[in-house]
């Protein structure tokens, strides 16, 4: 597995850890919502574990499908997410920043990591492991502006 892979698989991993992370503690500060944020983060813990999971098996040969995404632009992403992270402790979110910035995440950030992952390679009779994580992605988005809409939240 080249360097390159490897540093874009690490920064994937650690962005789908730290986005579990984010909406466990929108979990905790939530309890109205603690339905949707559970969900959402035990969703994102088994998209790193597919992901390392993933580089186990298949080793060399796997991953090539995110290689567009560059590795210093999901880093980024991730030293943001982890900076709110820590800017929580301080001054917590109010629920309707918590639901915009969830549902940027799930509409930016994963579609940075798999951007290719939603056309799938002729010879294909399964979908990809990015192309599922992608459209779970896409389910979790629907699923924020669903939930906001449904609780008057407005996206903007």
């Amino acid at each position: 597995m080249s360097d390159s892979l490897e540093a874009l698989l690490d920064e994937a991993i650690r962005h789908e850890h730290t986005v579990s992370l984010l909406y466990f503690e929108f979990f905790q500060a939530f309890p109205d919502d603690a339905d949707l944020w559970w969900t959402l983060s035990v969703e994102e813990s088994g998209h790193a574990g597919l992901l390392e999971a993933g580089r186990k098996l298949f080793g060399s040969e796997y991953g090539e499908e995110i290689l567009p995404a560059r590795a210093e632009d999901l880093a980024e992403a991730n030293r943001k997410l982890e900076k709110l992270l820590e800017q929580m402790k301080q001054q917590p979110l109010s629920r309707e920043a918590a639901c915009r910035i969830a549902l940027e995440i799930e509409t930016t950030a994963d579609a940075m990591i798999f951007e290719n992952a939603l056309q799938p390679a002729p010879d294909a009779d399964a979908p990809t492991l990015s192309e599922r994580i992608r459209r779970d992605d896409l389910r979790h988005a629907a699923r924020i502006r669903a939930y906001m809409k449904e609780h008057g939240i407005r996206e903007a």
